[in-house]
C-alpha cells in the first residue's frame, strides 16, 4: 500500500484500514499534511493550515483508539471552506475585514464534523463572502485549476474542489447559492451534493439563514471524489441544530433501495439562452445510452420553464439592492471589497426604485415558479442537465462577463434556477472534453430525492469512471 495509493482511496476504505490499523490516524494524516505541502504553492488552495493540531487530535486518537474507533469519520483528514466559522482558526469569509478574525466558535457544520471524528488540516479559499463563480479574492488572491493551472477551478467552493481532486484532502463542505458546488465539482472532476433545502445548518456561515429575501437560495452539502463518499458526510452536517430556523430534514434514504427500472429520466443538453458545446453533448448522450437499458424510459424535455427560474433567481439576489451584502461589509469591517462584490453592488443600482408592492409581487412570482416548476415530476423522477455548456474556463472569463452584465445568463441558465426550487443536485464527472478538461452534469431529484440523485451518480460512476487523477500533481 503505497503513499500514492492512500491518498486516492475513497472514504469507506480509508475507515477500514484505519479501523483494523493497518495506517495509524497520524500517518494518515501526516500522508495529507505532505501532499497538501507539495502541491498548494502551485494551487493556493489551502489558505490556512491547522496542521500542528491536526496531529495532537491523530495523536490523541491512536492513543485511545477504542473510545474513537467507531466515529463515523474516525481518523479522516478533511480541509473546509473558508467561508465556515473555525474555533481558533483564522476564518476570513473572503474578505480583508476579517482577514485576522479568529472565531471563538465552530459553525454547526464545523463541530459537526469534528464531533464525528474527522481532523480538520486547513481551511480552503473562496471568493468574498462565496458571492463569485471564480475563487478570488483580496485576501489570498486566485486558486488554481489542478488540471490546468490556467484555468479556474469555478467558485465559490473552487479551493475546495481543486484540493480534494489533487488528493490533498478526503473531503470538504462546499456551500451553494447560484452553482458554488456544481461549478467546482465539474471544473475540477469531482462529486459534489446541494442537497435539497433545509437539511442542513447555516449557523456560523458567511451567507446565514439571515439573509432576507436571498435566503432560500443557499445550501450546504459535501464534496469528495466519489459518490459514495458523499453519503456518510450528509448525514453528518444534516439536522435541525436549533438555531436555524428553516431546517428541518435529517438523514437522506438509503440509495441502494431506489429500483431503477421503474425511473422515468428527462433531459436536456441547451436551453433558449444557451448551447452546450459539442463535447458537453456527447457525455449527455452517452449517459443517456447508459441509463436507457436500465431505467423505465429516458425523454429530452422542454426547458421554457428552467429558463423563468433564472430570472426570478437573479432578481431575488437584487431587489433589496444588495442590503445583506451591505450588511456583511459593515459586520466584517471591510473597506476595500473585491471589485466583484462591488460589481454586484452597480447591477442592484436598477433596482432602487423598487417598492414593497414589487417586492411582494416577486414573493408571488417565486411561489407559483416553485409550485410550477414541480410538474417535471409528473413525468420525470429524474433531470439530466449540463453544469456548464462547456469544460475549461480560463481564470476571470466568467466572472468579467457578468462584471459589464450581472444579468448576463449564458453562464448560468443551468444553475441559477434549481437555487430557487431547492431540489437536491449531484454533480460528477462524467466525461472529458477534448482538450482533457473534466465534464460534469447535474443529477436533478424532486424536494427530499437526494437518495435517487446519488444512486443514479453511483451508476454513472461505475460505468463512466468518475474522478481522473490531476496527473501533474498526483505522483
Amino acid at each position: 500500500m503505497s503513499i500514492k495509493e492512500i491518498i486516492t482511496y475513497p472514504l469507506q476504505d480509508l475507515l477500514k484500514v484505519l479501523r483494523n490499523k493497518t495506517i495509524s490516524v497520524e500517518e494518515l494524516t501526516d500522508i495529507h499534511i505532505t501532499q497538501i505541502t507539495k502541491i498548494n504553492s502551485s494551487l493556493n488552495a489551502v489558505v490556512q493550515n491547522s496542521f500542528d493540531s491536526a496531529t495532537k487530535t491523530a495523536k490523541k486518537m491512536d492513543q485511545n483508539f477504542d473510545k474513537y474507533k467507531n466515529l463515523p469519520l474516525f481518523g479522516i483528514p478533511f480541509t473546509l471552506k473558508d467561508s465556515f466559522d473555525t474555533k481558533n482558526i483564522i476564518s476570513t469569509w473572503g474578505t480583508e475585514g476579517r482577514k485576522n478574525y479568529i472565531p471563538k466558535e465552530n459553525s454547526t457544520v464545523a463541530q459537526r464534523l469534528i464531533d464525528a471524528g474527522a481532523i480538520l488540516l486547513g481551511k480552503t479559499n473562496t471568493p468574498e463572502f462565496t458571492m463569485g463563480g471564480e475563487t478570488d479574492n483580496v485576501v489570498y488572491g486566485k486558486t488554481n485549476n489542478p488540471y490546468n493551472l490556467e484555468l479556474t477551478p469555478g467558485g465559490s467552493s473552487g479551493g475546495a474542489a481543486a484540493i480534494i481532486a489533487a488528493c490533498g484532502s478526503v473531503f470538504d463542505i462546499g456551500t451553494d447559492t447560484g452553482g458554488s458546488i456544481r461549478m467546482p465539482a465539474h471544473h475540477c472532476g469531482i462529486a459534489g451534493l446541494k442537497p435539497t433545502f433545509g437539511r442542513v445548518p447555516r449557523t456560523g456561515h458567511a451567507i446565514s439563514f439571515d439573509a432576507g429575501p436571498s435566503d432560500l437560495l443557499t445550501s450546504i452539502g459535501p464534496l469528495a471524489r466519489f459518490v459514495d463518499d458523499l453519503i456518510p458526510l450528509i448525514n453528518v452536517i444534516s439536522g435541525f441544530d436549533n438555531i436555524d430556523p428553516t431546517v428541518l430534514l435529517n438523514d437522506i434514504n438509503n440509495p441502494d433501495d431506489v429500483t431503477l427500472d421503474k425511473l422515468n429520466i428527462g433531459y436536456y443538453h441547451s436551453t433558449k439562452s444557451i448551447s452546450s458545446d459539442t463535447d458537453t453533448i456527447k457525455v449527455i448522450k452517452d449517459v443517456c445510452k447508459i441509463l436507457d437499458s436500465k431505467v423505465n424510459s429516458i425523454k429530452e424535455i422542454n426547458t421554457e420553464i428552467i429558463n423563468e427560474g433564472d430570472t426570478i433567481a437573479g432578481n431575488i439576489a437584487n431587489y433589496d439592492k444588495r442590503n445583506y451584502l451591505k450588511q456583511l461589509l459593515e459586520k466584517s469591517n471591510t473597506k476595500t471589497p473585491h471589485k466583484w462584490t462591488e460589481a454586484r453592488f452597480n447591477i442592484a443600482e436598477e433596482y432602487e426604485n423598487k417598492s414593497a408592492v414589487d417586492m411582494s409581487e416577486l414573493i408571488q412570482e417565486l411561489n407559483n415558479y416553485q409550485s410550477k416548476s414541480l410538474s417535471y415530476f409528473n413525468d420525470y423522477d429524474v433531470l439530466i442537465a449540463p453544469v456548464l455548456h462547456k469544460a475549461g474556463f480560463r481564470h476571470n472569463e466568467i466572472m468579467d462577463a457578468r462584471e459589464n452584465d450581472w444579468n448576463y445568463v449564458t453562464k448560468g441558465t443551468f444553475l441559477r434556477a434549481y437555487n430557487v426550487t431547492g431540489w437536491p443536485i449531484l454533480t460528477l464527472r462524467c466525461g472529458t472534453s477534448s482538450k482533457g478538461y473534466p465534464i460534469g452534469l447535474q443529477i436533478i431529484c424532486a424536494p427530499t430525492n437526494d437518495h435517487i440523485a446519488l444512486k443514479i451518480g453511483k451508476i454513472l460512476e461505475k460505468e463512466l469512471g468518475g474522478w481522473i487523477p490531476p496527473k501533474d500533481l498526483i505522483n
